[in-house]
């Protein structure tokens, strides 16, 4: 289970990292003011500071970090069946591979909406996608931890 753990952190910090190093470098290019909210159909329809674009990395590497903390942790999750010594393996590690999964997502979703203020029409679907896939995955894992114990 530890290697699942860091194998979703290490791939979540390579994409953090990855997007603050595009961001420094092409920081003078960026304008003095950018979109900062998009409407349901990807429209910009509020505009900020640059500046604001250093809130996303920040937010996910506090949550890339309080999810890693939580995982280390897991007799504190709240499960959806009660865990027993006969069952307690099994759900931590469909727990795990989930929580792995929310956390690449999350830090995926963080760096998308950066993104999103850098790239005129970027497109609002790949947010929608990572959404829908983390919607899966809990609902996948819930079935699976139902159903082992």
């Amino acid at each position: 289970m530890k290697k699942i753990s860091r194998v979703s952190t290490i791939i979540s910090a390579i994409m953090l990292l990855t997007y603050i190093i595009v961001l420094i470098s092409i920081w003078s290019r960026i304008p003095d003011t950018v979109p900062t909210h998009f409407n349901a159909a990807g429209v910009a329809d509020s505009y900020g500071s640059k500046r604001n674009l250093a809130f996303e990395p920040v937010l996910a590497a506090f949550l890339l970090l309080f999810l890693s903390l939580m995982e280390r942790i897991p007799a504190i999750w709240n499960f959806p069946v009660a865990v027993t010594e006969e069952n307690r393996e099994r759900l931590y590690k469909i727990a795990m591979i989930m929580m792995g999964g929310i956390k690449v997502l999350v830090t995926a979703l963080l760096i998308d909406v950066g993104v999103s203020s850098l790239v005129e029409g970027y497109p609002i679907w790949p947010m929608y996608m990572m959404l829908g896939v983390m919607i899966i995955l809990i609902i996948v894992s819930i079935v699976q931890m139902v159903r082992a114990k």
